[in-house]
């Protein structure tokens, strides 16, 4: 066996292994594996690190920093406020509250999105037919099930990234309403679920307040001028992904330049940029994608492909495989990080897809969902843990809740995902 395949596959290995662990940052165990690859000579250095300078890395910064500074506005304020004003009683105050948290989580973060809210939850009284225990781990879920289901968030350029880093031709790379499109109706599925379902099987009572409080981001004042130049800067963003086969340029550059319009205007700031830009996400996704370069070269892609049709056994329909890959890494999520759950299997359904002849897009975009819809564990992800600890929740409580909705998800997903990318 080739040494450059045998260090390849423990590569592999190991970093599974190290994201598993929990124990370091997921860009720390990435860029380990890549320099390790680099280090042995399995990868020239500008195949290790060359990723730095791709494409949807550097937009994917940029959207990381303009979602950032459209935080700083009011929108979410308005958003909580209104909630505050028209929720009404009982299962109104679910629906509505579900619905705020799908919206939210495309502008945000599952975990921000806990503490903005938190004033919605403790407003409510001991004689409210609904309690906080009710809101908080089911939102938490929502968080996760919704995101990508508006066409505002960073996941197709994520993908974007892997199907590019393992030699997907650039006519199957997704644009800013393919992610969305097949998330939409298993996120409405998530809502509704929670909403008239789910959070009946959570007991009634209070949070610990002191779980959450302190997660909230400290935002400057802005004027309403600014306000609005954020808006359109995000509109002006929203329009380019969109349409950006007609740009004179690429795509990421306008991402930049806009980023660069908001510091000349004194809107954010370089601590601004810091704080808003999530290095170990680019860290972990710049050290993941040579790996797909070092298993093409190296022929562990089709070594790791083979193995896992094998266990399908015979010839495997497009459909099985699809199923198998989305079991495996949905289940492995609520063990693990759900971000490196999705990096590792979405790279490994790409392979898989591409050595069988198939479109990896579906693969892609569907394993994607299935990783990072965390629910049924408080391991799957920091803002499900948070919430499990200050609603004081038993595990029980949540399979019985969660497990329904966490099959009837990875069905929707499947089929949207077959709908709109035929196998």
């Amino acid at each position: 066996m080739d040494i450059g395949l045998v260090i390849t596959l423990l590569v592999i290995v190991g970093m599974i292994i190290g994201f598993m662990s929990g124990r370091f940052k997921l860009g720390l165990v990435a860029m380990t594996a890549t320099t390790v690859l680099c280090l042995t000579g399995v990868l020239s250095f500008n195949e290790a690190y060359g990723y730095f300078a791709n494409t949807n890395i550097v937009m994917l910064g940029a959207i990381f920093i303009l979602s950032g500074a459209l935080g700083k506005t009011s929108l979410v304020l308005k958003l909580r406020e209104w909630v505050l004003r028209h929720s009404g009683q009982g299962q109104m105050i679910i629906l509505v509250y579900m619905v705020i948290c799908a919206i939210m989580t495309n502008l945000s973060s599952p975990l921000a999105i806990l503490s903005m809210l938190l004033p919605f939850m403790t407003a409510l009284d001991a004689d409210s037919p609904v309690q906080p225990s009710h809101l908080l781990y089911p939102g938490a879920v929502i968080g996760h099930s919704c995101q990508g289901a508006l066409p505002v968030g960073t996941f197709f350029l994520m993908i974007n990234a892997l199907l590019e880093g393992n030699g997907v031709p650039s006519d199957q790379m997704l644009n800013v309403l393919d992610y969305a499109k097949v998330i939409c109706i298993p996120g409405i599925i998530s809502v509704l679920y929670m909403s008239f379902i789910g959070w009946r099987f959570f007991p009634a009572g209070g949070i610990d307040q002191s779980q959450i409080s302190g997660k909230s981001d400290d935002r400057r004042t802005l004027t309403p001028v600014q306000e609005n130049i954020i808006y359109v800067v995000f509109i002006l963003t929203f329009v380019g992904l969109l349409f950006k086969q007609y740009l004179p340029f690429d795509v990421a550059a306008l991402t930049v330049a806009m980023v660069i319009v908001l510091l000349y205007l004194k809107i954010i700031d370089l601590n601004d940029v810091k704080n808003f830009m999530n290095l170990d996400a680019l860290f972990m996704l710049a050290g993941v994608l040579p790996l797909g370069t070092a298993m093409q070269n190296t022929g562990a892609g089709n070594l790791v492909a083979d193995f896992i049709l094998g266990l399908l056994g015979g010839s495997p329909t497009p459909l099985m495989i699809l199923i198998a890959f989305y079991v495996a890494a949905a289940f492995l999520t609520q063990l693990m990080s759900n971000t490196a759950t999705a990096n590792i299997f979405a790279a490994l359904a790409i392979v898989t897809a591409m050595s069988r002849g198939l479109d990896p897009r579906p693969f892609a975009i569907a394993i994607y969902a299935g990783a990072t819809a965390a629910m049924l564990s408080p391991t799957s992800s920091p803002s499900i843990a948070i919430a499990f600890a200050a609603g004081h929740y038993k595990i029980k409580d949540v399979l019985i809740s969660c497990f329904p909705l966490w099959i009837i998800y990875g069905i929707s997903v499947i089929f949207m995902a077959n709908l709109f990318y035929p196998l």
